[in-house]
C-alpha cells in the first residue's frame, strides 16, 4: 500500500512529501561521509544523480523533507518505513543538512512526526543507528528511546566489523514524556 505523505507543522517547521530538488539541497554532502563511521568524518558533496527516485512513492513509506517556515529552506529529511507487525512499530530514519545541526529542528520535526505515527495506530517507534555514529544516538537518547536490539558486526566498513543499533520508543512513554495523549 503506497501511504500518503501528509504535511505536518511545528512552531517553526513545515515538513511535506519530498521532492527531488528539496532532496538535493539537503543532501548537499553524502551523508555516508558525515556518520563518523569507522572514523570517517568528511565534507565530500553529495552527487545528486544518486538522489534520483527517492521522492517516488513507495509501499510502506512516508517520506517528507524538512521545510524552515521562516525562509521555505529545506533543511532535512524523515523516512518512516519497515514496519514490524508483531510490536505494531514502525522506523524513523533521518537526515539533517549540516548547516542545521544543534539548533533542535531535527528533534521538533521527529516529535511531531512521532505524533503523527502514534495517532495513525502505532504502538511503537524504531530508530537506528550504527557503531560510532554517536549524533543519531545522542538525538535517540534525548528524544527517551532505549535499547531494543543489536546486530553485532551487521556490516563492515574499510576491513572493521560495525554493529548496528535500534532502539524503542512506546506509545506510553511518548505520552509521559511530551504530554500529548495519543489514545
Amino acid at each position: 500500500m503506497i501511504y500518503e505523505t501528509p504535511t505536518l507543522e511545528t512552531e517553526r517547521l513545515i515538513l511535506k512529501k519530498s521532492k527531488y530538488e528539496d532532496l538535493v539541497k539537503v543532501y548537499e554532502f553524502d551523508f555516508r561521509k558525515l556518520r563518523d563511521i569507522a572514523g570517517e568524518f568528511e565534507f565530500v558533496k553529495q552527487d545528486p544523480k544518486e538522489l534520483i527516485g527517492w521522492d517516488e512513492p513507495e509501499e510502506g513509506v512516508y517520506n517528507w523533507v524538512v521545510f524552515l517556515k521562516e525562509t521555505n529552506e529545506p533543511i532535512a529529511d524523515i523516512v518512516a518505513d519497515r514496519e514490524v507487525e508483531e510490536i505494531k512499530g514502525i522506523e524513523l530514519a533521518f537526515n539533517t543538512h549540516p548547516n542545521y545541526w544543534r539548533k533542535g529542528y531535527t528533534s521538533e520535526a521527529i516529535i511531531e512526526v512521532m505524533r503523527f505515527l502514534f495517532e495513525k495506530g502505532y504502538e511503537n517507534i524504531l530508530c537506528g543507528y550504527d557503531e560510532g555514529n554517536f549524533k543519531s544516538k545522542g538525538i535517540g537518547e534525548k528524544l527517551g528511546f532505549v535499547p531494543y536490539s543489536v546486530r553485532k558486526d551487521a556490516w563492515e566498513k574499510n576491513g572493521q566489523k560495525i554493529s548496528s543499533y535500534t532502539s524503542i520508543l512506546s506509545k506510553e512513554r511518548f505520552n509521559e514524556l511530551y504530554n500529548k495523549k495519543i489514545k
